[in-house]
């Protein structure tokens, strides 16, 4: 199986989960990502032309990542597992000195649509959070939409994926990788507003 997993912000395409995902004897495709230099529209759209030209069939974004994962699995109704997700980037951007409102409010109308967090709501997306996050305090809300039955929560666990037991989670969890829909996808996707 393969499966396209997208890095943190600031980090490395051979991350935590790349490794983890490898011993686990996934063929895995990690492309290195420049958050800052690219817009969120032309993100998403490479992203999902990178995971259908490859032929994934699942998804893996840690913190940043996260974010393009569930883009990526609401528009290819892909299974999606999602690491510490930021689901909030304009309010992390702006903590974080961004001062570009365009890139903000770009940021705020993908999470604002419907089409977007399609994954939520359709059983594909599963996650894996560290309660003990100092980067990210919105794991609650994912708790929620999820279920916690969807998700792992790693009492020990921080932001870094290097703090989660990656390796073991994935084979405990190996059915997230082949999940299907819960509802009819709509057929409209991809939707790039």
């Amino acid at each position: 199986m393969k499966i396209l997993n997208l890095h943190g912000y600031h980090a490395l395409a051979e991350n935590s989960s790349y490794y983890a995902l490898k011993a686990c004897g996934y063929d895995v495709i990690s492309p290195q990502i420049d958050y800052d230099k690219e817009s969120p529209r032309n993100l998403i759209i490479k992203l999902t032309e990178l995971y259908q030209s490859e032929h994934c069939e699942a998804v893996v974004g840690s913190s940043m990542g996260g974010y393009f994962a569930q883009a990526v699995s609401s528009m290819k109704g892909c299974p999606a597992v999602l690491i510490n997700p930021c689901i909030t980037p304009h309010i992390f951007f702006a903590k974080a000195g961004v001062t570009d409102k365009g890139v903000l409010a770009e940021y705020l109308r993908y999470t604002r649509n419907f089409e977007f967090m399609n994954s939520f709501h359709t059983g594909l997306a599963h996650a894996i959070i560290g309660l003990k996050d100092d980067v990210l305090d919105t794991h609650n809300y994912i708790i929620t939409m999820l279920g916690k039955e969807n998700c792992e929560l790693v009492p020990d666990g921080g932001h870094p994926g290097s703090t989660l037991p990656l390796e073991y989670i994935f084979r405990m969890h190996e059915k997230w990788f082949t999940t299907k829909p819960d509802i009819e996808l709509d057929n409209g996707f991809p939707y790039v507003p």
